[in-house]
Formats: structure tokens, sequence, C-alpha cells
């Protein structure tokens, strides 16, 4: 298998909020429709998302379900996390987790979607405690592991 790209799609009963939510946060519309919506950030089109109404007639009942969001997480990598966090902020988003430094040597905060979807927004930081740095593979290791 010879896999392109990819992206999660969150089935929501709140389409038009999480439309306007990920809108605001910075995704474009590259889709726009009454059922389905595909975002894409401007800058970097490959970091995409899709939003779908949940029980769909053009969809297989499998994908009929809406998320509950607990256990989700969407991970979105930023250069400076406490930058983006001031633009966040700025934009009038509330934080459900606030900028903070973690041993393994990452910046991030972070917020909930409309559905309880967590959005970790988080850069590194360079600084790795011992206790961490022995788990990073070279990247070497990482591609063959």
């Amino acid at each position: 298998m010879k896999v392109t790209n990819s992206y999660p799609i969150i089935i929501t009963e709140k389409f038009t909020q999480s439309r306007a939510f990920y809108k605001k946060l910075g995704f474009t519309p590259v889709f726009d429709g009454e059922w389905y919506c595909q975002l894409v950030w401007a800058d970097f089109p490959s970091v995409q998302l899709g939003l779908m109404k949940p029980g769909h007639d053009t969809q297989p009942e499998l994908f009929h379900a809406a998320t509950l969001g607990e256990g989700s997480v969407i991970c979105l990598e930023v250069e400076d996390a406490g930058v983006a966090a001031d633009e966040v902020r700025d934009a009038g988003f509330e934080f459900a987790l606030e900028v903070r430094n973690e041993p393994w040597g990452q910046k991030h905060f972070a917020l909930l979607d409309p559905n309880g979807v967590r959005i970790d927004i988080a850069s590194q930081n360079g600084v790795v405690a011992p206790e961490y740095a022995q788990h990073f593979l070279d990247a070497t290791e990482a591609a063959l592991a």
C-alpha cells in the first residue's frame, strides 16, 4: 500500500459550528457542501480536515454516527506555540489547556472544538529531559521502526 495523504474526518451534529470554528482557527474550505466540508491550511494544503454531517444517505452506515469528541486529539504542529497562543487568544478562542513546556521538549496548549475534540497546538522547544531523550530515535531508526 502506498499512502499519499491522511486526514481526520469529524462526523458531527454541530456541522455549522464546527465549520465556523475551524475557519476561524485558520483552515480554508476547498469543498463546502451542505453535508460535507473539506478544509485545508492555506500555507500547507497537505494539512487537511474533513467535517461531515451524520446519517447522510450518500455514506455507508459505518460512517453515520457522530463523534462524541472524547478521546480524539488533532495535533497542529506550529513553528512557535507561544506566538500561536497569542494569535489564537487574540482571535477570541478559549483555552482548554494553557501554554506549557513539557519535559519531552514540547511547548503546547489546547483548545476544544464544538464537538469536544481536543486541538493540541504544539512546537518543539528543544529542551528534553534525560528520561525522555533516550526514547527519541534518530531519523534512520525512526523510518525503519
